[in-house]
């Protein structure tokens, strides 16, 4: 087997697969690529056996033919390489690499060991999406997972997709983002699925790295995202996901407007100072004054700050982890953020000011229990 191409190329390839690619495994095989040169196209694949991420070009100079190589110093052996052209070659099992600047040679391994890389999945529903619009959704929702990895379905993302467009939703317990948009030209029953935030990290990455989507295909055990010049096949997260309805409060009638510009950065200083513990910040509200406040018991710092707002309920003082609140308010895009409040023991309702057309996104956020001092 041997093939030529630009390191630029060859790097491209390269980092569309790395991340499939596990940094360990106890099995040596998934630290190799897959590279097969067919009828004037070189693929190349990775796997960690839940996710399979393939990438194929049109080549002119190659003979046919499938090697592996590991995938990880291949990668940062060839983003070292200067511009110019890339012959990559093997025999008695090692690969070899050649540049103007010369050679190196990796030792591979039985290309039929490779798992079998799926080029789809059979059956399922196929929908097309535009791909700014689901990186959107998936940055809207994958920051409030739950991180324990030993509960699959809360560290997941929930996905449904209907007639009416798609609704993504996160939470991991103390926090829940919810994000629906209208999409026309989805037909067929309505689907919900569940799937891990790093496969559709991985999705919304490719999508950055300008590879156009072109549908989805969702199964009964498996999701197949393909693109121009990548497919990317994932194993959907078995399980229930938590009722969100019942969860999302429905009378939470006192409503602050503030601007994000002001609460912003002044959330972050509270943060810096807060306590190492719980972090909590105290919500103040007044008649057209919001107050932010903190208390650090281990270091003695204290914080106090006022911002104006638009507020004429009845007063109320807060609690929440400014950690928590810092990262919605990062998800917000709008010049003013509203707080839909019941009681200080009650989940918060924050969302944008101002929405874009045909999407309705919001963040609940759990209150702390407010302290005299932080413990």
């Amino acid at each position: 087997m041997r093939v030529q191409m630009d390191q630029s190329e060859l790097l491209g390839m390269l980092q569309t697969v790395i991340d499939a690619v596990p940094s360990k495994s106890t099995l040596p095989i998934l630290s190799m690529m897959l590279m097969v040169i067919e009828e004037g196209t070189c693929s190349l694949s990775g796997t960690d056996l839940e996710v399979f991420l393939t990438t194929t070009r049109a080549v002119q100079d190659a003979e046919d033919g499938r090697i592996t190589f590991p995938g990880r110093l291949m990668f940062d052996f060839v983003r070292e390489l200067p511009p110019g052209p890339v012959t990559i070659s093997e025999a008695d099992g090692r690969v070899t690499l050649k540049s103007a600047n010369g050679e190196c040679s990796l030792l591979g391994m039985p290309a039929n060991e490779f798992p079998t890389v799926p080029k789809g999945i059979e059956g399922g529903v196929t929908i097309s999406v535009d791909g700014d619009l689901l990186r959107r959704m998936i940055e809207k929702t994958a920051f409030a997972v739950h991180p324990d990895q030993t509960r699959p379905v809360l560290s997941s993302i929930c996905w449904r997709v209907n007639p009416n467009g798609m609704v993504m939703v996160a939470t991991d317990g103390h926090r829940l983002a919810k994000i629906s948009e209208v999409v026309e030209g989805i037909h067929g029953d309505p689907l919900q699925v569940i799937v891990a935030p790093r496969v559709l990290q991985q999705v919304e990455r490719l999508i950055r790295d300008d590879n156009k989507l072109e549908s989805i295909t969702i199964g009964e055990r498996q999701i197949h995202f393909a693109y121009s010049g990548a497919n990317l096949v994932t194993r959907l997260v078995e399980g229930k996901y938590v009722d969100v309805e019942s969860v999302i409060p429905k009378d939470n009638n006192r409503r602050l407007i503030v601007s994000k510009e002001e609460l912003q950065p002044a959330v972050r200083r509270m943060q810096i100072l807060s306590s190492q513990q719980n972090h909590q910040v105290r919500l103040a509200l007044h008649k057209d004054e919001l107050e932010l406040s903190t208390v650090n018991r281990d270091t003695g710092a204290e914080a106090r700050e006022r911002i104006s707002a638009q507020y004429d309920d009845e007063e109320m003082e807060i609690g929440y982890n400014a950690n928590y609140l810092k990262e919605v308010l990062s998800k917000i895009d709008s010049e003013q953020v509203e707080f839909h409040f019941r009681e200080p023991v009650s989940a918060a309702i924050i969302k944008p000011a101002k929405q874009p057309e045909g999407e309705d996104y919001f963040c609940l956020l759990m209150p702390l229990r407010l302290l005299n001092t932080d413990s």
